[in-house]
């Protein structure tokens, strides 16, 4: 039977000095494994960043943060619907980032950070939930 989980994109932006948080998702149909992830998770990262790319046009972006700006969230609905909206809510009025972060490493299966490394392509890091984030 198909997984009802999510995974979800989050930037963590600046926007004419005002936080934003532009999110995207995509429900994931099969088992989770290391192929699938790369695949699924660079489709839903290429999408919202092109949606983030597009805000460009309303002033200047800006990472909040260099190492944790780009997430990939592994989470079940009901979460994402009922708790996701207040831990948003929460950063963009406080920026506390490190906060959002625990929190969301609650809510969540699974965390990674992503970056572009040169001529390798995307890559993806585990953030442990009991590490120090």
């Amino acid at each position: 039977m198909a997984s009802q989980d999510y995974l979800i994109a989050i930037a963590l932006i600046e926007q004419n000095n005002v936080r934003a948080m532009p999110l995207g998702g995509k429900e994931i149909k099969e088992k989770l494994e290391e192929g699938n992830l790369i695949k699924l998770g660079e489709e839903v990262i290429l999408n919202l960043l092109l949606r983030v790319f597009q805000r460009s046009d309303e002033g200047a972006l800006k990472r909040v943060s260099e190492d944790k700006g780009l997430l990939l969230v592994h989470m079940h609905p009901k979460r994402m619907q009922k708790e996701l909206p207040f831990i948003k809510s929460e950063w963009i009025r406080d920026g506390d980032t490190t906060q959002f972060l625990k929190y969301l490493g609650n809510l969540s299966k699974e965390i990674w950070t992503a970056s572009f490394i040169k001529y390798k392509g995307m890559e993806l890091v585990s953030i442990a939930k009991n590490e120090d984030i």
